[in-house]
């Protein structure tokens, strides 16, 4: 019993972990190449389907490590496709934030990042749902 306890937890952790570092490291990439060219709103769609295409790519990898989902009860699943975007909206709002503190001096409340980071998370989530 335990152990199905722990086994929950990590793999919990462990997606949550996952998402995030691939969402840094998506928005590492990003930064520089899409603030040079984020003028208008067709660039902010294509810019947030394409968080939300890498999203999807890094789920469908994320089965290779974690091929079954590990929920026990389908109210922990649909307690972590709800929070998993959430948490993600503000991850990727602080990383921004921490990427542009010395350069533009932007504030931390973005609601363009706080989306790409919903998408990128819905993305990842309904990957790893239709794959698994």
């Amino acid at each position: 019993m335990l152990e199905a306890i722990f086994e929950l937890l990590f793999g919990f952790i462990a997606e949550l972990v996952l998402e995030t570092v691939g969402e840094i490291l998506l928005e590492f990439g990003f930064h520089k190449t899409a603030g040079a060219i984020l003028d208008g709103t067709w660039n902010k769609i294509l810019l947030g389907s394409v968080y939300a295409i890498g999203g999807g790519v890094l789920g469908w990898l994320s089965l290779l490590m974690f091929p079954k989902m590990v929920f026990a009860h389908a109210g922990f699943a649909i307690f972590y496709f709800v929070v998993s975007p959430i948490v993600a909206g503000f991850v990727l709002m602080t990383v921004s934030w921490l990427i542009d503190r010395g350069i533009n001096n932007s504030g931390w409340l973005q609601p363009s990042k706080f989306a790409f980071g919903v998408l990128f998370a819905l993305g990842y989530s309904l990957s790893r749902l239709a794959f698994a």
